[in-house]
């Protein structure tokens, strides 16, 4: 499974990222742990990054938050959540 047309990317740092979900902050955690763990960079927003407040960072924001990969990761991290979901029990 790659990258389908029409996904929302962004450049990042001069890399390009693709949205690979958005879910509670929560949830959203246990996942960048799992990729991490893995060596996929995860770039996390919530809806006030891009006014510079960081609150994910700070814990204080239990929200949706939107999880980005690496496009040249997507297919592994999509890969590594779906094997993750079948091992649970």
């Amino acid at each position: 499974m790659g990258v389908s047309e029409g996904q929302a990317t962004r450049l990042l740092g001069g890399v390009r990222y693709v949205l690979l979900d958005t879910l509670p902050r929560l949830y959203a955690e246990g996942i960048r742990l799992r990729l991490q763990e893995a060596q996929i960079p995860v770039y996390t927003e919530t809806p006030f990054t891009s006014v510079g407040i960081t609150e994910v960072y700070l814990g204080t924001y239990v929200g949706d938050v939107s999880l980005w990969v690496p496009e040249d990761r997507y297919t592994e991290a999509v890969w590594l959540l779906q094997r993750g979901q079948q091992e649970e029990p």
